[in-house]
């Protein structure tokens, strides 16, 4: 690999990184799209990562906060993450890190699209499982939103 391709590699990945976080996967498919080849940019991003630059860990913590302010539950951020090629130990550990209500936050999503009311109509509290579960929620913060208890 030439100098000046290491350069370009670099400033490649450093406008990336620039704007928003980005798993290592995310910059590997980047690059690779970019048209470099895999072998000139390995070692490269591997120095991003030894030197905490580019950072699974944070990329995750900065996905499950953004889901979270979206209404998003933790069943699709963990299936999102897992896309990104994140490990499920720092998913996990994001998410705990995260501190949030997972519980209030399904409630205030439900809130948000269907009102305060508690739905009597079967098929209307389907329709609010439903949409919670799209959303990403598990089965007990489902039924403690649509339940309202």
């Amino acid at each position: 690999m030439t100098d000046s391709n290491r350069k370009i590699i670099i400033d490649a990945i450093t406008r990336m990184l620039s704007r928003r976080e980005h798993s290592c996967q995310e910059v590997y498919r980047k690059l690779s799209q970019k048209g470099f080849a895999r072998d000139d940019f390995m070692s490269i991003v591997q120095e991003f990562v030894d030197a905490d630059i580019l950072s699974d860990h944070r990329y995750a913590q900065m996905r499950v906060r953004a889901c979270a302010a979206r209404g998003i539950g933790t069943s699709r951020i963990n299936g999102e993450l897992k896309q990104q090629g994140i490990d499920e130990s720092l998913i996990s550990a994001a998410i705990a890190e995260a501190e949030i209500d997972w519980f209030e936050l399904a409630l205030q999503v439900k809130q948000k699209k269907f009102g305060q009311q508690v739905e009597g109509d079967f098929k209307h509290r389907q329709k609010q499982m439903q949409f919670l579960h799209y959303r990403g929620f598990t089965q007990e913060q489902i039924q403690y939103a649509v339940n309202g208890d």
